[in-house]
């Protein structure tokens, strides 16, 4: 009877200071690993966002084109005047990483092109419109 009342006593007491610290420490592992995982995706989702943005850049590009028999001085063409052709405004204009996306030309060639996750031009992570159907094949 006497064990009884010492579990008894000892269950009233609560939690001891090393049982708290193992959870407080494995809640903290737990908690690293899934800030891992929401990161990586967050990183995928800005480089799709930013192929389907430098897609519907290039098509706004083709109808403006189309329209005034020219391509535009700049992107932000594409978005003044009375008729707009690209949805969203100047916002529409800027990539997942906050720069501007680029248009460039190169006689009646074009490309759109961003400067990926690490926001500078000319290097390999570049996002560009005449790349992302290859890309997205692979």
């Amino acid at each position: 009877m006497k064990k009884d009342n010492t579990f008894v006593a000892a269950a009233k007491r609560g939690f001891t200071l090393i049982e708290l610290l193992v959870v407080v420490a494995i809640l903290g592992i737990l908690g690293a690993v899934a800030v891992q995982q929401l990161m990586g995706s967050t990183d995928d989702a800005k480089l799709v966002a930013a192929k389907t943005s430098v897609d519907n850049i290039k098509s706004a590009v083709m109808q403006y084109e189309i329209k005034h028999k020219k391509l535009p001085e700049s992107l932000t063409d594409l978005v003044k005047g009375e008729r707009t052709f690209l949805d969203g405004g100047e916002g529409a204009l800027i990539d997942p990483w906050d720069h501007p996306y680029e248009l460039k030309k190169d006689g009646k060639k074009f490309y759109i092109v961003s400067g990926g996750p690490d926001e500078s031009i000319g290097t390999e992570d570049d996002i560009r419109s005449d790349k992302t159907q290859k890309s997205a094949e692979k």
